[in-house]
């Protein structure tokens, strides 16, 4: 091999590490937090940055998506780096914020704007309809939990959509129980039963799930130290 092309390693070698350290800090992550998520230890990533070693093809891979970039442009020179600026799901949280409340309450303010309307509408204008007019409000209920429910699956985390859900299965079940007339009617409250049953197994099937994926995550980190001291010993 000619020195030529020993240079052209190095030099690309110096362009990669450059890069990855660019990258990362345009991308407002520390070492230990981009370790976290390519599950690298940070020695690891320290050592990419100083071109002591270079991360597998792979590797460049996972941090060109992460960063939204091509393989590429980890190989070509940079003197700025500018990233896209991503929206990125934001944390789920136990509560809704003020501004998440306020947008949910005016949503489910809406449904009950509308069965108050048409309630009006049905009592001043259809008499033959006046006696049954109330239960649209036993309908707003399950409606509201359904708004309700696709914002806790946006903003809120598993425990809220179990507990949404679980008003839904039950304002369901009451709103069936008075609107709809069949003989035994009551057994809608036992076919919630299942219903609600569903609902608790998997709201604790998603949180094993979570921990299980947080302890697989810190293994994978410990192994890679423990692969990094082996090949240092």
């Amino acid at each position: 091999m000619g020195n030529s092309e020993l240079d052209q390693n190095e030099l690309l070698r110096k362009t990669i590490a450059n890069n990855l350290v660019k990258y990362r800090k345009a991308a407002n992550l520390t070492q230990i937090e981009l370790s976290e998520k390519v599950m690298y230890s940070d020695k690891n990533i320290s050592r990419w940055e100083r071109g002591e070693s270079l991360p597998e093809i792979t590797t460049l891979k996972t941090l060109a998506d992460l960063y939204g970039i091509k393989v590429d442009d980890f190989l070509v020179e940079k003197e700025e780096v500018v990233l896209e600026q991503k929206s990125e799901k934001k944390k789920k949280t136990k509560l809704f914020n003020k501004k998440q409340l306020l947008i949910m309450l005016l949503s489910v303010s809406l449904v009950w704007l509308i069965a108050i309307v048409v309630f009006c509408v049905f009592h001043s204008f259809v008499p033959s309809l006046r006696d049954e007019a109330w239960k649209l409000f036993l309908l707003a209920l399950p409606i509201s939990s359904i708004v309700v429910l696709v914002y806790t699956s946006l903003w809120c985390t598993n425990l809220m959509n179990a507990i949404v859900v679980t008003f839904l299965i039950w304002t369901m079940a009451i709103s069936v129980y008075f609107c709809v007339e069949f003989e035994s009617s009551w057994l809608i409250f036992i076919v919630a039963i299942p219903f609600q049953t569903i609902d608790i197994l998997w709201f604790l099937f998603k949180k094993v799930k979570i921990n299980f994926n947080k302890q697989n995550s810190k293994k994978n980190i410990v192994k890679e130290k423990i692969k990094k001291n082996e090949k240092d010993n």
